[in-house]
């Protein structure tokens, strides 16, 4: 009978634990897309205008947490989607409260993540197969943007750009392509919105609407960095504040780490609406969040907005100078038609 009591009391004791948040899962019904728009040559403010462009709620395509800590870090280099260039793209997370499936190894956005030896990444070529794991998209949608450059054609990138977040006084937009031809600042080529129904971001917002409206040019003014068509993933990262608050009976300083989270919402327009998107084209788009059972009440402290370039297979992308070599050879062509031609006639 002791032994029972015992093990009634540590089963309670562990449930009631701080730990035992850390199982909470998120829910892809936490955030919405309600609003769909072909992107007008002008763009009509404002956006959603509903009907012309409601269509019934549809719920992210899938989402993963919540996990502990920070969503960093953030792209330290082009920013244009390559291998290891941020959290989505398979760096390990950093900052302080790190969650075990992306620190010391990011388990979910590596695409070479070795479960079975994590000392030892899986090859680049594919030869040794990839992450079974991985989070959003597949493997075969990788791709290669250094080309030849690196020595191979090793398709190793992830794809995803850091469009920027909202810590509460508007949305802080990033730069596409630093230090490339064509950088471009993310605020010049879309807008984007968060607006709480109650209270504001980094304070006691839970819920609200989003809106992410693209200009109507957008794929020839980032033609440079990422080619034809737009994104065909959008995440959202929702995270909460640092809760400093004491767990009844706790005594001493309290905790501020504790209930420190965020969750990840992937939105993929190759299979959302029947897949019958053209992703050649930009959209605006619309659509709600609530995170207030997710994170049991807790206060969203910012949002992060990424989103992915893909390849397409019938589209080939040509740097400039090889552009230009092609059209001084059709010229010759052309030049070469003309003599053969006169001399005839």
């Amino acid at each position: 009978m002791k032994i029972l009591l015992k093990l009634i009391v540590f089963f309670v004791a562990i449930i009631s634990s701080p730990f035992a948040n850390a199982t909470t899962m998120c829910a892809t019904s936490d955030v919405n897309l309600t609003d769909v728009q072909l992107v007008p040559e002008v763009q009509v403010d404002p956006f959603p205008n509903p009907p012309t462009t409601s269509i019934p709620p549809t719920e992210a395509s899938a989402c993963v947490g919540l996990l502990s800590g920070n969503d960093k870090p953030s792209p330290s280099g082009h920013n244009i989607g390559e291998y290891g260039d941020g959290l989505l793209n398979g760096a390990a997370q950093t900052g302080g409260n790190p969650d075990g499936s992306l620190n010391p190894y990011n388990t979910l956005f590596d695409p070479f993540y070795n479960e079975a030896d994590p000392l030892n990444p899986l090859a680049m070529d594919g030869s040794e197969g990839y992450n079974p794991n991985l989070a959003f998209i597949s493997p075969s949608d990788l791709q290669d943007f250094d080309g030849l450059d690196d020595g191979n054609d090793y398709k190793t990138d992830p794809g995803w750009v850091y469009l920027g977040k909202d810590e509460g006084g508007g949305f802080s937009y990033s730069t596409a392509g630093s230090g490339l031809p064509g950088e471009t600042l993310v605020s010049s080529v879309v807008d984007i919105n968060f607006s709480c129904a109650v209270g504001s971001i980094g304070g006691s917002c839970t819920a609200g609407t989003w809106s992410i409206m693209p200009d109507y040019d957008i794929a020839s003014q980032l033609f440079d960095l990422f080619g034809e068509g737009v994104f065909d993933h959008l995440a959202l990262v929702f995270k909460t504040g640092n809760v400093c608050e004491r767990e009844p009976g706790e005594r001493g300083k309290p905790d501020c780490e504790r209930g420190s989270n965020f969750a990840i919402y992937d939105f993929n327009f190759n299979t959302l609406l029947g897949g019958g998107l053209d992703l050649s084209s930009p959209y605006n788009l619309g659509g709600t969040f609530d995170l207030g059972s997710t994170f049991d009440g807790k206060g969203i402290s910012h949002i992060s907005v990424w989103a992915r370039d893909p390849e397409f297979s019938d589209i080939t992308r040509i740097s400039e100078p090889r552009s230009m070599l092609l059209m001084l050879f059709a010229l010759v062509l052309l030049a070469a038609r003309y003599k053969v031609k006169h001399a005839i006639f």
